[in-house]
């Protein structure tokens, strides 16, 4: 059961990671005439949009730009939120870990949409406003885990050894905190991935992102939705793939850093559960 979780997860993922890499250049044999909008298409059987483009060439061109303001965004929270978590959790005073975090929690007390929204507005709908506006947004709740998971590391036993040991190696440090914190971290930062599409996709729909006639996929849910009973594949189409890497690479993250031994106590509770029901 395991096996196939990860064989439906990776697949959710890797369908609109290809479309968004490859896609563009399966989308140059696409007609470059307008067609009728909202309309069949001569070149795929998924028709075509407001603009009269073809909905299957628009959705292979419109994921590239989505996925990577996404991806960039991500790491550059990551980048400010794990130096500020890491930081406070090792402050050897606690005014020093006061100073770090209590801006953090003002931060997080200020609705995330809004603060894109404001920044959409302000720059006219800036891909690199809007991506610094996520950027911010996320940084509060990544602090706030980063330095939930390093206290327990950098306080912890195997810390204090090391101390009573003498070690003055910072890697030895380093290697054992990067160790017990890459699992939590990376389920977080596929967390947060998700929450950075769901950010961008907003402002899109609401029309503060990209331009209202680029093929991005969220735009193109937006500006098609009105169609959606006459020409269902315009709006269809984008939403699935955004919905299938969301869930995909949440799942994925799931299956691929759940601990081990949770793992076998699940499945080995959904066979007994199987095999009572046949009985």
């Amino acid at each position: 059961m395991r096996r196939a979780r990860l064989w439906t997860a990776s697949l959710a993922v890797t369908v609109p990671l290809l479309i968004a890499i490859a896609g563009p250049w399966f989308a140059v044999s696409a007609p470059r005439e307008r067609q009728v909008p909202f309309g069949p298409s001569s070149w795929s059987p998924f028709g075509t949009d407001r603009f009269g483009r073809d909905v299957l060439a628009a959705a292979l061109t419109g994921g590239r730009g989505f996925l990577l303001v996404a991806a960039v965004t991500v790491l550059g929270a990551y980048l400010v939120g794990f130096t500020i978590g890491v930081a406070a959790a090792a402050a050897p005073r606690g005014w020093i870990e006061e100073l770090l975090m209590r801006p953090i929690d003002v931060l997080l007390c200020l609705p995330s949409l809004l603060i894109v929204m404001v920044a959409a507005m302000r720059s006219q709908g800036s891909a690199v406003a809007i991506s610094i506006a996520i950027g911010v947004a996320l940084i509060a709740p990544i602090a706030r885990f980063v330095r939930m998971a390093a206290d327990g590391v950098v306080r912890g036993p195997v810390m204090d050894a090391l101390r009573m040991q003498g070690e003055s190696r910072g890697y030895r440090y380093g290697g054992y905190a990067a160790r017990a914190l890459a699992r939590p971290l990376a389920a977080d930062v596929g967390v947060r991935f998700t929450a950075a599409m769901y950010f961008l996709a907003s402002a899109n729909f609401l029309g503060l992102g990209f331009d209202t006639s680029s093929t991005d996929w969220a735009v193109s849910v937006a500006a098609n939705k009105d169609a959606l009973t006459v020409a269902p594949w315009s709006v269809a189409l984008p939403a699935t793939l955004i919905v299938l890497l969301a869930v995909g690479v949440n799942l994925l993250c799931d299956e691929l850093l759940a601990d081990p031994a949770a793992v076998a106590a699940r499945d080995l509770a959904r066979a007994g559960t199987r095999r009572r029901g046949s009985r």
